[in-house]
């Protein structure tokens, strides 16, 4: 009771908060349209739009349509809905307007609100759910049941998605392997409220069919996690054939227009980004020339498109003689040798020149594989570009990851970058693949902005 109460009191403050983006996104569409047309101020503004405000509560309905009030979320969903919902909100009022021919407010400012609208509602969002788990009115408590592999893997994800509201208050695990499952159920006493997430990978189907028949009486929810060497990198819809549950698994880049759109929208913008990084080139260029003895450019054979292999550019940041430093390093500390292993990577690598390090800090030393990707090589988003030598460590990953173009960036970089582990590295790019979409390529490369400005994860 407690809990729907908090869930009840949360929807109210997100309804109010997404009325509240939208009263100032349309007050600015206004302003902007005024200073244009070098009319009212906003002290004019404000009295005028409040009059109207009625209008505005058409985006709560279709943001709840969107299920921006009813499903729990991960970030990058969230803001897609409410692209989506602020855009159908202003479509469907400018269509409402134009048949009851009541033109109380401007089309180009219904436009112009609904750009400032795609902007303030996600981050008003983004600030508030923040606040609303911390004080735990937006929150749901779980109770996992299963142990192992993938309950380390169910609460990795929950830590990546904390404004999801999600918080672990029981785990349920077998004392002994043979435990009856009903009987490990009945010794926990289950807080009231709690969501129960049931782990499959950890039991045979007759126990699961045991564990379905006493949530029909002990639980008010129940969720399956399903078998996570199969669906872990995989995004699915639940269809109903008659009686039978299904998962329905969509792969985008199999379809030819989608690989079409991608590659040309991805040409172009790369054509235009080296036109106007052209004196940025330059000038690394030449910081990279004076710093040590050597080219400008490095180039190194990766693992492209079909296994084929191409020649990566970068800009130089090593010493000549980078190997025999690495190999050297690699024989005298165990600790590095670890290091190296696990990451790929090493911190303070000493094969780094000084304005080697800088240009990684910011990922510029990336910045010729614009070239690559204009030639056809490869992709502004995409998996890693992996090395020759790092084929044996990829295992059965490369079949999925040499379907698509590797990546100027790409879902590891914005997730952590060199501080993951290989093995992430590979799950990551994995997903990628699997669940690709224009919306994802938009978001990653927002956040590469984000991380290569911050420099986080680099090395």
């Amino acid at each position: 009771m407690v809990n729907r109460f908090k869930g009840l009191i949360s929807i109210i403050i997100l309804v109010i908060v997404d009325l509240m983006a939208m009263f100032l996104s349309y007050f600015l569409g206004y302003l902007v349209r005024a200073v244009w047309a070098g009319g009212a101020t906003g002290a004019v503004l404000a009295p005028a739009l409040l009059s109207r405000i009625y209008l505005l509560v058409i985006y709560p309905f279709v943001f709840a349509y969107e299920g921006l009030y009813t499903k729990r979320l991960t970030d990058w969903e969230e803001r897609r809905r409410c692209l989506r919902g602020v855009i159908i909100g202003s479509a469907l009022l400018t269509i409402i307007m134009f048949m009851v021919r009541l033109w109380i407010v401007s089309r180009f400012v219904v436009l112009l609100s609904a750009l400032f609208g795609v902007v303030l509602v996600p981050l008003f969002r983004a600030v508030l759910k923040r606040w609303l788990v911390r004080l735990k009115l937006f929150h749901q408590p779980l109770v996992i049941v299963g142990s192992g592999a993938p309950r380390r893997f169910l609460e990795d994800e929950l830590l990546k998605h904390r404004t999801m509201g999600y918080q672990i208050v029981c785990r349920i695990e077998r004392q002994n392997p043979d435990e009856d499952v009903e009987a490990m159920l009945a010794r926990v006493t289950i807080p009231q409220g709690s969501l129960v997430v049931v782990l499959a990978d950890c039991f045979t189907e007759p126990e699961l069919r045991k564990i379905f028949r006493y949530a029909e009486r002990s639980f008010a929810e129940m969720m399956m996690l399903p078998g996570i060497s199969l669906v872990a990198t995989s995004s699915a819809e639940v269809e109903q054939i008659g009686s039978l549950l299904v998962l329905k698994y969509r792969y985008n880049l199999l379809r030819p227009l989608n690989i079409w759109t991608k590659q040309v929208l991805e040409f172009v913008l790369s054509l235009v980004l080296t036109i106007i990084l052209l004196p940025l080139f330059a000038v690394l260029a030449l910081l990279v020339k004076i710093s040590s003895p050597g080219p400008v450019f490095f180039r190194q054979p990766r693992i492209g498109k079909n296994g084929r292999v191409f020649t990566c550019l970068k800009f130089r940041t090593m010493y000549q003689d980078a190997e025999a430093r690495l190999q050297e390093i690699l024989r005298s500390n165990p600790a590095v040798r670890a290091e190296w292993e696990r990451f790929a990577r090493i911190t303070a690598d000493p094969r780094v020149t000084p304005i080697g390090r800088l240009l990684r800090r910011f990922s510029l030393d990336e910045l010729p594989q614009l070239l690559n990707v204009i030639k056809g090589d490869m992709a502004l988003v995409g998996p890693r570009p992996y090395l020759l030598s790092e084929l044996e460590r990829v295992g059965e990953y490369i079949k999925t990851i040499v379907r698509v173009r590797p990546g100027l960036t790409g879902l590891w970089q914005v997730s952590g970058r060199a501080e993951l582990p290989f093995q992430e590295r590979m799950i990551l790019d994995e997903y990628y693949i699997r669940n690709w979409s224009l919306w994802l390529d938009f978001s990653i490369l927002v956040r590469t902005i984000k991380a290569v400005l911050t420099g986080r994860g680099a090395y």
